[in-house]
């Protein structure tokens, strides 16, 4: 059996207990497997493979005939921080929901920037979203990013509400069309054939740090060949430059290395 993720972000659990530690997050409209159940609490197995436990409250059951309506319709990525959801197309209803970014909402008619979108329940709300000005993957990486900037950092979070370092990259990268695994350690993996110089580092390009044992325990985006975005109390700018305002001698010093994401966008786009 499979469960749609109907708040618009599920906080999930190593355990079947809210004293356990928070490892991420289900966000509106993902899909996933049920592993295991415990009274009020499921284990799911999220779209990006990682196992977790959440509250039973967040979640629907998928049934067959939603199922097929979901493939049959087409897709909205939300791009757009705190985005409303309204009962009515005039929006001058009460607050329906809100959408996360990087959720993907099956939607049932566009008229201009507004669309009749399908929610988990099977009801229908209105939302209003401008297309992307920029549209090189690189770009859109970089465009999310900075639609962050300010946001609170939250161990587990991957939404506007709050992120942790992997979330923010996997976020930003779902935007793109690009699905990167949960944690920095699973994304190095993705990467780790690719290194770049600093100096040769393109935006978007990740940039992965270690603790002084070499595991890796931080990711951040590249803006420029030295400045970075990252979620770090918040999410902000930072720069491998000494030079720079934004300088941290502290992340310098943890730098493992920075990869190429080219392999995963098309030599065409890079």
């Amino acid at each position: 059996m499979k469960k749609i993720i109907k708040t618009p972000f599920a906080n999930m659990y190593e355990e079947a207990s809210f004293s356990s530690q928070l490892v991420t997050q289900g966000i509106m409209w993902e899909i996933a497997d049920i592993m295991d159940q415990k009274g009020d609490w499921i284990q799911l197995r999220t779209p990006d493979g990682y196992k977790a436990w959440a509250q039973n409250f967040s979640t629907l059951n998928l049934n067959h005939e939603m199922e097929k309506m979901i493939i049959s319709l087409p897709k909205l990525m939300i791009h757009t921080p705190f985005l409303p959801i309204f009962e009515k197309a005039g929006m001058d209803t009460p607050r329906k929901a809100v959408a996360a970014m990087g959720a993907s909402f099956p939607y049932l008619r566009k008229d201009g920037d507004v669309y009749e979108v399908l929610m988990p329940d099977g009801s229908t709300g209105y939302l209003k979203q401008r297309p992307l000005t920029v549209t090189d993957t690189r770009d859109v990486i970089l465009y999310a990013a900075g639609e962050l900037l300010g946001c609170s950092y939250f161990w587990g979070g991957k939404t506007e509400n709050g992120c942790d370092c992997s979330g923010i990259t996997q976020m930003c990268f779902m935007i793109a069309g690009i699905q990167l695994p949960r944690d920095a350690s699973q994304q190095i993996k993705v990467l780790k054939e690719y290194p770049v110089e600093i100096k040769n580092a393109k935006p978007g390009d990740l940039a992965f740090f270690q603790n002084d044992k070499g595991n890796i325990t931080h990711v951040a985006i590249m803006r420029r060949s030295s400045e970075f975005i990252h979620s770090s109390g918040e999410v902000k700018l930072n720069s491998f430059d000494p030079e720079a305002i934004y300088y941290s001698e502290k992340l310098d010093r943890m730098l493992e290395g920075i990869y190429s994401i080219d392999q995963l966008i098309g030599k065409d786009q890079s």
